[in-house]
């Protein structure tokens, strides 16, 4: 790889034109001093360590000079002579004041100073010092006698470092105006750790190298808190290193103390070996006006980097950003997407305004773990984004999405491709893509709304789609710069002009600085200021309001509400304050979330129309949410050493945990119970760790009986997670009991316990059987559970329950069944179901099958539409081809699914699924094909044990 050294070069001239400029001193116009601070200057090449430094006259000399003075006071600037070159690192120990920062810039010519921090932690380290500014200075870290050896090694290299070790806030620290290059740390992937060649480190990957690395660390308990108040990087030029750009991190788990008044503006990261800008643990960050071109480029090795990404944000604004050519190495270990949110990410996250191109793993991901929110993605323009990620989607998304005024354009043959994500929802955006496979098809579960279409099939789902070629003045022109996409605006004869719909809140611009809205909305990211295109007309008032369904802190709301065959956006009022409670976008339903548990409320409903003129009112409809006793951790009694833990998302901000054990350390949960009667038990779960057990087991006691259930607390949390329900006598003699056995650490938080007053076991209209496990050996045992279900999908488990069963067994002699136990008593394949009588009323459950002893069963393969209904005959869109294989047996199978889509002139493609099968083990094999409109098209669909010789498990399935 040939690997620019623009550094070194500049270091030599820099070298030559400080001893030609030795004799010429000044103070570059505009650089302040304060009233009764000094300033110290330093010359490299004239200057002396036995000067005071405080005259341009008598500077200073090295490195070593100012970084002994150890009481710099506020309002104090040191400045590096323009032309001067320094080996080493500048390591300051004085803060300045929230009035009167210490500033380290330059004097005496336009030429930054330059630090080569020589292969050292940073050209600039400093720790647990604030009110600072540092600008206008160049920064390279590599070592000179071998330049490349991080092409082999593991060196901890940074241009600027700032930490805080239990100490914050830390305020007020500017970086800008820095030119910062050849910085020669890792890039190792951030989900693996090494020690670094030289030694110096343990546990350090590419997250700890960066350009401009920020960290704040905190483990101990009894310090204070490490986190950032006002932190602002602007204007740097960072490029040609093999590390991040800018990285901000912080280790605090609770939002009190994130980072705050974060901004990253208007800095250009080119050319780099890792990601562009990685912002984390900050609230509300603030990253616009930035340049990220070509990440991965500089460095070989390069795995899971994206070009601006932020993780455990509380809200984030990503705006006038312009990402390209995000570079990918191995397919399986890439993301490369321009954007990402990531970990632990919270509230709703806008990305607004950016210009994307040619970016190897697409446009735009997320992790699915985003909480309390939603990503709002809205008026950017994305060109030739590819789907080279290990996803293959330009948008791998599964958190909660809205996606308007977007323009999306392919003129690649690869078209644009999207997770199916039910949770996403996409209005007024452009899709248009060339030369695509017409067998690639929009996803089924995304909503879709007032979107224009061009080169590939509209989604059958979608409402008011446009499709047709867009008009705009003249795509696909865009190369480098934000400013080179006037080509889709859209021309005056456009059909998308007026043909969107009103978002709400959708800010005040377009991408081109436009008003919205003028007219009717447009759809793209322009918005013609000259549109006269408008509606005036109120739509009807919503009819047939109901209450659907309550919990102790949420009502859920139907109505009736269309225009021309399509649902609304509607707002729900509380009737008594007259203040919008909740809203929906296309919708005739809603949740109202946050109500205070046993309170009686009164609702009416408002529709609006696609520029948003709103109906009269509904009729009102009242409902009251469900009575609530909720016992905290504090409140439970605990044996064994739990440690007390605040943040994560917790309820009260505080909760217990303690490391994997044997289960004889417990919390148990009693709560007063006001009446006698069903439940539905909750649990809350702090925010999810890898670390954390993925089988915590909770245990549910009441006069039925007990249950036990496992927990993964390893997922998403901030939330409340149902456990089941249960019936329970007044007063306190049930509970919920956590112990520490586990395959990670187990968190304790708080319980709930939620009166289901409209349910009981004469409200059961169905039952169903479930296995644990599907194969037994002889002698073994397995449990079973038989749900009783409500008309409103509300389930209790009739075995922990106590209910009275009848098992009716076809073989005996194979499993007997008892009390949600069945024994294998003999080999063969038998059937059982469960019968739940009430009064007169018997309801059968469905049948079981269970497996003792040596099979191997392999289904025929089915095939089934997106929506999960079996299919008879062939029709075009999404085909899943499914099939089981069942292993009773003491080896390890392998079982391949191969499933091939034919054409009117032969094969079109196939997919294959392969699954190690394990010794009493089942599988379940899936893979989909999408069909094209038209005739002639059939699927064959066969299993076998492997892709090596090929021996057939099931004759060939075939659908056409």
């Amino acid at each position: 790889m040939k690997l620019k050294r623009i550094g070194r070069q500049i270091v030599s001239v820099a070298l030559s034109a400080a001893v030609l400029m030795a004799a010429w001193v000044a103070v570059v116009p505009g650089e302040r001093a304060y009233a009764d601070n000094t300033i110290y200057y330093v010359d490299s090449v004239a200057g002396s360590d036995s000067n005071n430094g405080t005259s341009i006259a008598t500077p200073w000399k090295t490195l070593t000079k100012v970084n002994a003075k150890t009481n710099y006071l506020p309002g104090d600037q040191i400045l590096f002579k323009s032309g001067s070159t320094w080996w080493g690192s500048l390591q300051l120990r004085s803060s300045g004041s929230a009035t009167n920062p210490i500033i380290v810039g330059k004097y005496g010519g336009d030429a930054r100073p330059i630090i080569n921090a020589n292969a050292a932690y940073a050209a600039i380290n400093l720790e647990n010092i604030q009110n600072i500014t540092l600008q206008d200075l160049e920064l390279t870290n590599y070592k000179p006698a071998d330049p490349d050896d991080y092409l082999t090694g593991y060196y901890r290299r940074n241009g600027i470092w700032i930490k805080a070790f239990h100490n914050g806030p830390m305020s007020n620290i500017t970086i800008r105006n820095m030119d910062i290059h050849d910085v020669t740390g890792m890039n190792l992937t951030g989900e693996t750790t090494t020690t670094t060649t030289d030694g110096k480190d343990k546990g350090v990957n590419k997250n700890a190298n960066a350009g401009i690395q920020i960290d704040a660390w905190e483990w101990d308990a009894t310090q204070p808190k490490a986190y950032y108040n006002g932190l602002t990087i602007e204007n740097n030029h960072i490029h040609d290193l093999s590390t991040i750009g800018i990285n901000i991190a912080a280790h605090s788990s609770d939002p009190a103390y994130f980072n705050k008044n974060v901004t990253v503006r208007e800095n250009s990261i080119i050319n780099n070996g890792a990601d562009g800008i990685i912002v984390g643990v900050s609230s509300n960050p603030l990253i616009e006006h930035n340049v990220s071109l070509d990440a991965g480029a500089y460095a070989p090795g390069i795995k899971w980097i994206a070009g601006m990404w932020v993780w455990r944000t509380d809200r984030a604004l990503l705006q006038y950003n312009e990402v390209g050519r995000v570079h990918a190495e191995a397919k399986s270990d890439t993301d490369s997407a321009a954007f990402d949110t990531d970990i632990a990410a919270r509230g709703d996250h806008i990305i607004q305004y950016n210009y994307t191109h040619e970016n190897e793993g697409g446009f735009f991901m997320d992790m699915g773990q985003l909480k309390n929110g939603k990503n709002i993605v809205r008026y950017n323009i994305s060109q030739n984004d590819k789907r080279n990620g290990w996803h293959s989607y330009t948008m791998n998304i599964t958190d909660p999405g809205l996606f308007y005024n977007n323009v999306f354009y392919n003129d690649l043959g690869i078209g644009f491709q999207m997770k199916n994500n039910a949770n996403a929802t996409f209005m007024n955006n452009i899709f248009y893509v060339t030369g695509q496979s017409p067998s690639e098809t929009y996803p089924s579960l995304p909503r879709f709304l007032n979107n224009a279409f061009y080169g590939q099939t509209a989604p059958a789902q979608g409402k008011y789609n446009i499709v047709g070629n867009p008009g705009f003045v003249n795509p696909g022109q865009g190369t480098d710069g934000y400013n080179t996409v006037n080509g889709y605006k859209l021309q005056t004869s456009s059909p998308l002009i007026g043909a969107g719909r009103a978002v709400g809140d959708p800010g005040v611009r377009d991408f081109w600085n436009n008003p919205i809205y003028t007219g009717l909305p447009d759809i793209g990211a322009f918005e013609s200021p000259t549109s006269t295109v408008n509606d005036t007309a109120a739509p009807s008032a919503p009819t047939s309001v109901a209450v659907t369904g309550k919990s102790d802190t949420t009502i859920s709301l139907a109505w009736t509400s269309l225009e021309n065959g399509v649902e609304l956006d509607a707002d729900i009022y509380n009737a008594v304050t007259n203040q919008v409670v909740a809203s929906v976008i296309a919708a005739n339903s809603a949740t109202v979330t946050g109500l205070t548990p046993g309170t009686n409320y009164s609702f009416y409903v408002v529709a609006k129309d696609l520029k948003w003129n709103t109906s009269g009112h509904s009729a009102t409809v009242s409902a009251a949410t469900k009575s609530a006793v909720t016992v905290d951790n504090t409140q439970a009694v605990r044996t064994g050493s739990w440690t007390a833990a605040t943040g994560g998302n917790a309820l009260n901000n505080d909760y217990h945990r303690i490391a994997a054990g044997s289960g004889s350390n417990t919390v148990r949960w009693t709560p007063n119970l006001p009446y006698a009667g069903y439940y539905m038990v909750y649990y809350f779960l702090p925010d999810g760790s890898a670390s954390r057990a993925g089988n915590a087991s909770f245990t549910v006691s009441g006069t039925g009986g007990s249950k036990t259930y496992s927990v993964d607390e390893r997922v998403k949390g901030g939330a409340w997670m149902p456990l089941g329900i249960h019936r329970f006598s007044q007063g306190t003699s049930g509970y919920v009991q956590l112990s520490d056995a586990g395959n990670g650490e187990v968190a304790a938080d708080g319980v709930k316990f939620v009166y289901l007053d409209d349910f009981g076991l004469d409200d059961v209209v169905s039952v169903q059987l479930e296995t644990d496990k599907l194969q037994l050996r002889t002698a073994e045992t397995a449990k079973f559970s038989v749900w009783g279900t409500d008309s409103l999908g509300q389930r209790v488990d009739l075995t922990a329950d106590g209910a009275t069963l009848a098992y009716t067994v076809d073989d005996a002699g194979i499993v007997n069944v008892s009390s949600g136990v069945m024994s294998a008593m003999g080999n063969g394949i038998t059937h059982f179901h469960a019968s739940f009588t009430l009064g007169s009323a018997t309801l059968q459950s469905n049948a079981a099958e269970v497996i003792v002893g040596p099979h191997v069963i392999v289904d025929t393969p089915t095939f089934t539409n997106a929506s999960g209904a079996v299919l008879t005959t062939l029709a075009s869109g999404t085909v899943n081809v499914s099939t089981r294989v069942v292993n009773s047996s003491e080896t390890h199978m392998s079982a391949t699914l191969i499933a091939a889509l034919y054409g009117p002139t032969g094969l079109v493609e196939y997919k294959t699924q392969e699954f190690v099968v394990n010794k009493y083990d089942n599988e379940s094999l899936t893979v989909a094909l999408t069909v094209p409109t038209g005739t002639g098209y059939s699927i064959k669909a066969f299993i076998w044990d492997n892709t090596n010789d090929m021996t057939p498990l099931t004759n060939i399935a075939t659908l056409q």
